[in-house]
């Protein structure tokens, strides 16, 4: 019998096709590079085998910021869909909350699986990834018994967490498991994981930032009897190839470029050194041409953020010592053009004082000359520092200081007293004509960054930090009642990671009283410019703006962001 030439490069091709998926059920590197045309760093390439291989069928990675572990986790399930048959595999994505599924794991899997479309069209094949993945987080696929699916997203419930994800596994038994930020995913999530790990041939794969004590992500790399149930990792920052020089892609220097571009930075990783630790010399590293900090004494945030360990017990102190000591033996000079403003903070109690603060091109001192004002029809004195009283007696002693003083900004507090002292302020005939703004801040609104800090109070003690750690201010080096106040300031990591500044209820009993002086401090110091000198110029709330949509799409239509 005689093989026609076609008949035997179909079946050549298929015998090839099937030799390939063989290979790369047991290499995922060679799918990952045959399939995707990617690489990983030696790192992530070792994770890859242990959570796709590994002894434990169970595997978590404690990571720093920025190390690629959402985008390595996409990669991890799209293998476990495509290199296998649809009808035995299924991966579960699950994290804290449906949106970070969304926006992370299953963002990367729509991107490739979208590329993967466009590129065997572009080559006149049919696509090789099969089905659609819908707006409902489900990666479904068209079978003779009706719609398959291959990848869902699902956070549920903690009374219904079991029943959830055992109503989706499949029956062939191969059921991946990917939890991203698994640092804030519950004991219950877990506990319903273990219901799907009867199978062999199951496994589960968890990454996530050590932000966090006391959760299951947290036993899991410090309780004897829960390690030994897992292959556990730890990426820090320093093994990334933008530190350790690694070359990941030496015939491809654009694909290169792009990997550096989506893992955190040398320069970064140098900034948190010197801000994120306490003491230790600044070096000059002539071969990243940056200074830094490489002897400190890192704080909770540099151990969770860039060494991708769980801070201790005691790593909540938020102002480190050492910058505020050398804040006080600092001389600050300021220039006649330097700009001076009042940061204002109202006592709200009998016990507890109200400060104005003066910030003069970084010279920050409690006002504490005597000056005369008129209260009413009475001539009376004030400083810097009174008990409580009213509104409108306060407004005057403040607006006596902001003329003497012949500030440009007035800050107070937007809760509380602070409001009623800045409408009078703003509105009564006797504060008018002045030369001030009256600025109103608000530390219980969002923050510009919600993974960075959970609310703008978080985010102006952190700019305070900031300064301090720069050089910038100088502090009076007298005031012990500042000196104190500052490094009682505790703080702990939300679920997302962020900074949260330890309650002012809380920390009023810690310190004997409210932290006036420090909040005071705060509003003198924080950055106005978006407010005065807006980057939108005269644009008022309800103007109407127009752009050219074509302004948002991307370079890249591939990525995980597109169009937006």
């Amino acid at each position: 019998m005689t093989i026609s030439p076609a008949a035997f490069d179909f079946a050549f091709q298929e015998i090839s096709e099937r030799s390939k998926k063989s290979l790369y059920q047991r290499d995922f590197a060679a799918w990952l590079s045959d399939v995707l045309g990617e690489r990983m760093y030696d790192k992530m390439a070792g994770i890859s085998e242990d959570v796709l291989f590994g002894k434990h069928p169970r595997t978590l990675v404690k990571s720093a910021n920025g190390s690629g572990k959402t985008h390595s986790a996409a990669r991890w399930a799209l293998w476990w869909c495509t290199a296998f048959p649809a009808d035995e595999s299924l991966a579960i994505l699950t994290a804290p909350t449906l949106r970070q599924v969304s926006l992370g794991t299953l963002a990367y899997i729509k991107s490739a699986h979208g590329d993967q479309k466009m590129r065997a069209a572009k080559e006149g094949k049919p696509n090789p990834w099969p089905g659609w993945i819908s707006e409902q987080g489900e990666w479904k696929y068209s079978a003779p018994g009706g719609n398959q699916t291959l990848a869902v997203a699902r956070v549920p419930g903690a009374s219904d967490a079991v029943s959830t994800f055992q109503g989706l596994r499949k029956t062939g038994g191969r059921n991946f498991i990917m939890l991203d930020e698994a640092g804030g995913v519950s004991r219950d999530i877990f506990l319903a994981i273990d219901a799907l790990m009867t199978s062999g041939d199951s496994r589960m794969g968890g990454i996530g930032n050590p932000d966090r004590r006391g959760t299951a992500f947290y036993d899991a790399f410090t309780d004897p009897r829960v390690m030994r149930e897992y292959n556990l990792h730890t990426i820090s920052a320093y093994d990334l190839p933008t530190l350790t020089g690694e070359v990941v892609y030496p015939d491809d220097p654009e694909k290169e470029r792009m990997l550096h571009k989506g893992l955190t930075s040398a320069k970064w990783v140098f900034e948190r050194e010197r801000l994120w630790k306490m003491g230790g010399e600044i070096e000059y590293d002539e071969q990243f041409d940056f200074e830094r900090n490489r002897t400190g004494r890192p704080d909770g945030r540099f151990k969770a953020k860039v060494q991708g360990q769980f801070p201790d017990e005691d790593d909540h102190t938020f102002f480190p010592e050492e910058p505020i000591l050398r804040a006080r033996e600092r001389t600050i000079e300021p220039a006649e053009d330097d700009k001076l403003v009042l940061g204002v903070d109202l006592a709200t109690t009998g016990t507890d004082e109200s400060v104005i603060v003066v910030n003069h091109g970084g010279q920050v001192r409690v006002f504490d000359k005597k000056i005369s004002y008129m209260d009413g029809d009475e001539m009376r004195e004030t400083t810097g520092t009174w008990a409580k009283e009213d509104e409108l007696s306060a407004a005057r002693r403040v607006h006596a200081v902001a003329k003497w003083t012949g500030a440009s900004e007035v800050r107070v507090d937007a809760a509380g007293i602070g409001a009623g002292i800045a409408t009078n302020l703003e509105r009564l005939d006797e504060f008018h004509p002045r030369d001030y703004l009256v600025i109103r801040v608000s530390g219980g609104r969002s923050s510009s960054d919600a993974d960075r800090w959970a609310n703008t109070r978080a985010q102006n003690h952190d700019y305070l930090r900031e300064l301090l750690a720069i050089d910038a201010l100088d502090l009076d080096e007298t005031d012990d009642i500042l000196k104190d106040q500052l490094l009682n300031v505790t703080y702990d990591l939300n679920k997302r990671g962020a900074v949260q500044i330890t309650p002012k209820v809380k920390m009023r009993t810690e310190m004997h009283g409210s932290p006036d002086r420090l909040d005071a401090v705060i509003y003198a110091i924080v950055d106005s410019t978006p407010l005065v000198d807006p980057p939108l110029g005269d644009l008022q709330s309800g103007d109407l703006v127009s752009l050219d949509p074509w302004d948002l799409i991307q370079d890249d239509p591939y990525s995980a962001l597109y169009p937006l």
